[in-house]
């Protein structure tokens, strides 16, 4: 039985096929098919989210202009906080490290580098503070 449906099926597909098509030189035209007015739509467009990343210290301008050579640490803490890292084989340096991702667009980062001697604040490396403004 399986025999005879392989032999019906082959044999209808090979006398569908012709040498009339071969032979001629016209591209065959198919109709056009338009949609409906209802069902012309456009994809909507996808806004992703972008959340606002905030690391580190946020410093501001006037507190670190207070700064001064001579300060102790206590009042260096009262006046811009504690320091985003405290590095055990740099004891006496503090670094103040900020880094700003707003809505995925406007990149804020810059860094302050205090050395103590002791307790005394000693150096003040305000040469990375670019991307600190007013209005932090």
């Amino acid at each position: 039985m399986k025999r005879l449906t392989v032999i019906v099926l082959a044999l209808t597909i090979l006398s569908g096929c012709s040498n009339s098509i071969l032979k001629s030189t016209e591209t065959p035209t198919f109709p056009t098919f338009s949609l409906p007015s209802w069902l012309n739509f456009s994809i909507p467009s996808i806004n992703l989210y972008k959340p606002s990343i905030m690391q580190g210290s946020v410093l501001e301008i006037e507190a670190v202009e207070k700064l001064q050579l001579g300060m102790s640490k206590s009042a260096v803490m009262n006046l811009i906080g504690s320091p985003s890292i405290n590095d055990p084989f740099h004891q006496y340096q503090w670094d103040y490290i900020h880094y700003s991702n707003l809505n995925g667009e406007q990149v804020i980062q810059y860094r302050l580098r205090l050395v103590f001697d002791g307790d005394v604040l000693a150096e003040i490396d305000k040469s990375e503070l670019g991307g600190l403004t007013n209005n932090q």
